[in-house]
């Protein structure tokens, strides 16, 4: 059988045809291999841009720069991404190569809407992340949402619809908080909660807080200054409750129903 082989002249330039070209395929990778390891092409510089004003350059350069292997052909991009987005305030990364030597990130930074309990944030696309509090902003004042895990851009999304609600009465939610059992509850910045608790089938949040725009100018400013929580819990009617109004009415109840 061999012999048959070996004596056909066209099948044997064949296979002397095939060696060649296999051997032209693993001389040509070896020489791309030495080519892309020469010193040229070693990673000489890292550029910076974006959301960059948060990042801190001395931890980027000690936590992220060393970990970059590689040369501008053999460098792992989705590595170097995954280096840069785990630094406090980057939300997302992209990251290019720049011939022939060098890498561009361009940096998403986080934009802070308020804190997450006491020690985490949550930015403005109702994502919790950690940073040092300090960084932010002086004349930021951000308030302080809470809720059970998962509900983070829910209750971020009510923090923000609550804003512009409250503003039309001259308040601020300084604190949102969704219970584990989903009730809602806020506080302002007058010292005044007001109590949503939970969706109804038949009247929603959004309802519940039209109805308090609705009620709201009707109660005076003397019975207001004693309001200390603002009830919308009930089918019918808002309750308000304050130790002080017992001194307000004949009554010594600390609360009035308003319909």
């Amino acid at each position: 059988m061999l012999g048959a082989i070996w004596n056909d002249d066209k099948l044997m330039s064949i296979i002397a045809g095939l060696f060649s070209a296999l051997a032209l395929v693993l001389l040509g990778y070896a020489c791309i291999q030495w080519l892309i390891q020469r010193p040229v092409f070693e990673l000489k510089r890292v550029e910076l841009v974006g959301d960059v004003e948060r990042v801190n350059l001395i931890g980027f350069k000690a936590n992220v720069l060393p970990k970059i292997e590689g040369t501008f052909f053999s460098a792992n991009l989705q590595k170097v991404r995954e280096q840069v987005e785990a630094q406090p305030w980057v939300r997302k990364a992209v990251v290019q190569r720049t011939w022939p030597s060098g890498l561009r990130i361009q940096i998403q930074g986080h934009t802070p809407l308020a804190l997450w309990g006491e020690t985490r944030l949550v930015n403005t696309y109702g994502e919790v992340f950690s940073a040092n509090l300090a960084e932010v902003a002086e004349d930021q004042q951000l308030a302080v949402l809470n809720g059970p895990a998962g509900s983070e851009l829910l209750v971020s999304k009510m923090y923000v619809s609550s804003i512009e609600k409250l503003k039309t009465l001259g308040m601020w939610p300084s604190r949102v908080e969704l219970s584990d059992r989903y009730a809602w509850s806020i506080e302002t910045d007058t010292g005044i909660t007001i109590e949503l608790g939970r969706a109804q089938e038949n009247f929603s949040i959004e309802q519940k807080m039209d109805r308090l725009l609705a009620v709201y100018p009707k109660i005076t400013s003397q019975v207001m200054a004693a309001v200390e929580r603002i009830d919308l819990r009930y089918p019918r009617g808002v309750a308000v409750k304050g130790e002080r109004l017992a001194a307000l009415k004949p009554a010594a109840a600390s609360s009035m129903k308003l319909n």
